[in-house]
């Protein structure tokens, strides 16, 4: 019996002993290795990430774990026990270049135009002096106002060359027209400008005396009474035009990056701040004309306007020349269309010299 006491009492001290070294090993357990990185979420997720070294931290970084996570198929209501394992043996998988696509691309080229258009708008709010910065587009709206002088060219010289009475005077003989123009990217530096508009013609004559008459079948220039104390003739021709003008223009900047797997993102930006040079046509058709004589009789300012055709030539074209900078652009337009109809007036041409706004 004594023997038997001994023994559970043996027995008792080893179990008492043993408890603490069994709580020591459940707490050692617990703790994450030095080389485990672990990663919490949820309430009770996490994910444990082992690495022998910083190389591997390092490489890890090369890796897009979505694409891992995606690549486990768990069905729902199903609680995970076990290791999931993804093997993956040449380990260029889920390398972030070997999963890139068109569509991350067109993303990340989304992102790059929102962060330049904030850029801009935070030069336009502290420069606003500085040209401004069309969207870079493919077409753009350039310009609406065209203002010039008119005269008139037979054989290659102005009539006032020989005292012709149809002389003009360059001053005075305003062209003006609303001529709303858009631009269209084509490639590199190469665009078109095109557009549709009004325009008018006005020619004052040298002679404040000058008259257009018409008389068979044939329109001259004559002089109203030689005694009549006038201060201003004029002859007014209104248009409706269309215009077609190829471009070089050095506002378009082309920016390319090439990516790791060789490919090449071409992106577009347009200031219109850059030189540019070009030459087109135009066509258009009469739709009003007239002439007026101002004058003065008995101390009192008096106006005659009378309104024909004069054998004027309807249907008008013609070459355009653009050279310009900034805002602005100087122009020449030259008609190649006879001012009045073959055989029925003098062969005049139309040249006109200006600035489009």
């Amino acid at each position: 019996m004594e023997i038997m006491r001994n023994k559970l009492m043996i027995l008792a001290i080893c179990i008492l002993g043993a408890a603490p070294l069994v709580k020591a090993e459940k707490r050692v357990s617990t703790i994450t290795p030095k080389d485990t990185i672990e990663v919490k979420f949820g309430e009770k997720g996490k994910i444990l990430i082992q690495v022998e070294s910083k190389e591997d931290l390092d490489a890890l970084k090369e890796y897009d774990i979505n694409s891992m996570l995606e690549d486990i198929k768990v069905p729902e209501e199903t609680i995970i026990t076990e290791k999931v394992i993804i093997r993956d043996e040449k380990g260029t998988r889920y390398l972030k270049d070997s999963i890139e696509d068109d569509e991350f691309r067109e993303l990340e080229m989304e992102f790059e135009e929102e962060e330049d258009a904030d850029d801009e708008v935070e030069i336009r709010r502290h420069y606003d002096r500085k040209p401004k910065r069309f969207s870079g587009s493919k077409t753009d709206f350039v310009a609406g106002l065209d203002w010039g002088i008119n005269n008139f060219m037979t054989d290659g010289q102005y009539p006032d060359a020989n005292d012709d009475q149809y002389a003009v005077r360059p001053w005075g003989s305003w062209y003006v027209a609303l001529a709303p123009t858009w631009q269209t990217h084509i490639a590199g530096k190469f665009a078109i400008d095109y557009g549709a508009g009004f325009s008018w013609y006005n020619y004052k004559f040298q002679d404040p005396r000058t008259r257009l008459v018409e008389q068979d079948g044939f329109v001259e220039f004559d002089q109203w009474d030689v005694n009549l104390q006038s201060s201003k003739s004029k002859l007014t021709v209104a248009h409706i035009n269309a215009y077609l003008v190829p471009v070089l223009d050095f506002g378009y900047r082309t920016n390319k990056k090439t990516y790791d797997d060789g490919f090449v993102q071409t992106k577009t930006r347009y200031r219109r701040n850059g030189f540019r040079i070009g030459a087109g046509g135009y066509v258009g058709t009469r739709i009003d004309s007239y002439q007026k004589l101002v004058w003065k009789e008995t101390g009192h300012k008096s106006k005659l306007r009378e309104r024909d055709n004069f054998y004027l030539e309807n249907f008008r074209y013609g070459a355009r020349f653009i050279l310009g900078y900034g805002e602005v652009d100087m122009f020449v337009n030259y008609d190649l269309s006879t001012v009045f109809a073959k055989d029925k007036g003098p062969e005049l041409n139309a040249i006109t010299f200006g600035l489009s706004f």
